[in-house]
């Protein structure tokens, strides 16, 4: 049966499952769940603790869509996933995107952007990072609904470039306590009045002390500046992007986590923005990407290649084509950490990376759609390795394991009955701070509407 009519027959009626505990067995079984609540104690020793490592084909139970706050698990891999919005047909609460950080620094607090309901509900709005219960709607308007950041050490700021008339173009900090908004810099000097700043389409978190960012003039010409801004001196420096330059006009300088570096295009960038370090060895530099830091402390790009890389990734098998290729910054390394000669086939479309758990560095969140392959949403044949999976990898581990956490039963783009942009249910899976929790947005079968969900990993723990 399709599954649109699967859901057409249930509902939202949540299905109860029987469980046992998340072991390589795959299927067992168990009751719903509440969210945990309380403070946060981390284990982060081992991510990959109590979930499936196998490469092992494995079918897509047809679930309902479950019921707001309510938790179940998955058939497959014995994961806990909660819903923790609740949406009306047309309407998408979502994470921004999957390199950006949901979870402010404690994770008290997440960030999930609201659109396709009224004009008063669009916006950033505020859950409990524990009930995972909605708080508030906050008043900022971001010049893209991506680009708002959670400070790494203070739970209660978010920075922003605002678009509202009274702060048009400028950076602007934001308590979600007092509700209070700070300006930080003007960059009308270099933007001009109508030119405002942004971080570009491939958006990444700002460095780990929150005090470099990097920007480009949006003015819709094909040659425009980059530049980068420095909180704590106000130091600048300007990069030319665009015609007659190395560097699309789209793209901005990306700071890598330590600030030591700066990423744009496939070139690594000293902090002049004009000394290029090294030249990364990518075949598509605009494939889906995230900046982290490795668990030795150096600077990383966390990336998908489709394509063999032009200087064939070091001589490994895959010769950089995989779902995960680590690219080091201070060994100018490339490594393909899961890829067809580990196992796991081709990489599949729609595959996305998120190494923003800033607690947990050398880990890497992976989201794969797989257009074209939704019929195995729809029967009971193996579905294939990785296809609608949310996964987990440890890019340190010598056994190229990644560790299967959920299926996400979206559509993405591919949806059909969505009333909002298709686009909106591509899932953007983000990890917490502590890299024990992952949050994603699905459209559930194309049901109409788009959710966010968050699976609480067995190294995830609560104290009364």
């Amino acid at each position: 049966m399709n599954p649109r009519s699967i859901y057409a027959l249930f509902g939202a009626t949540i299905l109860t499952l029987a469980t046992s505990s998340c072991a390589d067995d795959g299927k067992g079984a168990a009751t719903e769940s509440p969210p945990n609540t309380g403070g946060l104690t981390a284990n982060t020793g081992n991510l990959c603790e109590g979930l499936i490592t196998h490469r092992q084909a494995l079918p897509i139970e047809i679930l309902p869509k479950p019921q707001p706050l309510k938790s179940y698990i998955d058939p497959a891999f014995g994961t806990s996933v909660t819903r923790i919005s609740d949406t009306e047909t047309g309407q998408v609460v979502k994470p921004q995107y999957n390199t950006i950080q949901a979870w402010n620094a404690d994770e008290s607090r997440i960030l999930l952007y609201h659109t396709g309901g009224s004009d008063s509900d669009r916006g950033h709005h505020i859950y409990d990072g524990f009930s995972y219960e909605h708080i508030e709607k906050i008043d900022i308007v971001a010049n893209d609904l991506e680009q708002v950041y959670w400070h790494h050490s203070d739970p209660d700021t978010l920075i922003y470039t605002s678009v509202n008339y009274q702060y048009y173009g400028e950076l602007v900090r934001y308590n979600i306590k007092t509700k209070s908004k700070e300006r930080i810099a003007d960059f009308r000097s270099i933007c001009g009045e109508d030119g405002i700043p942004t971080s570009g389409n491939g958006v990444m978190m700002p460095p780990l002390d929150d005090d470099l960012y990097g920007f480009r003039c949006n003015t819709g010409t094909d040659s425009t500046t980059g530049f980068s801004y420095k909180i704590s001196t106000g130091e600048m420096q300007t990069l030319a992007l665009g015609e007659g330059t190395e560097y699309d006009p789209w793209t901005a300088p990306m700071p890598s986590a330590s600030g030591q570096y700066f990423f744009v295009t496939d070139k690594v960038l000293e902090k002049d923005l004009n000394t290029v370090r090294f030249s990364l060895d990518l075949s598509e530099f605009h494939s889906h990407s995230s900046l982290g830091k490795r668990a030795n402390g150096n600077d990383a790009l966390f990336a998908t290649a489709f394509d063999p890389s032009p200087s064939g990734c070091d001589g490994g098998p895959d010769k950089g084509v995989g779902s995960l290729v680590v690219h080091d910054f201070e060994d100018k390394t490339c490594n393909v950490i899961i890829g067809e000669s580990y196992g796991y086939g081709y990489p599949g479309s729609g595959t996305h990376v998120s190494a923003v758990g800033f607690d947990a560095p050398g880990w890497a969140l992976m989201s794969t759609i797989g257009y074209g392959q939704f019929e195995y949403l729809s029967n009971d044949e193996p579905a294939p390795l990785l296809f609608s999976e949310i996964y987990l990898v440890n890019t340190e581990d010598a056994s190229h394991t990644a560790c299967r956490v959920a299926h996400h039963r979206s559509f993405g783009k591919a949806a059909e009955d969505s009333q909002y942009a298709a686009y909106f249910g591509e899932p953007h899976a983000t990890l917490s701070p502590s890299g024990t929790r992952l949050l994603y947005g699905s459209d559930w079968y194309d049901s109409g509407s788009v959710d966010s969900y968050v699976v609480e990993l067995p190294a995830f723990k609560t104290q009364k």
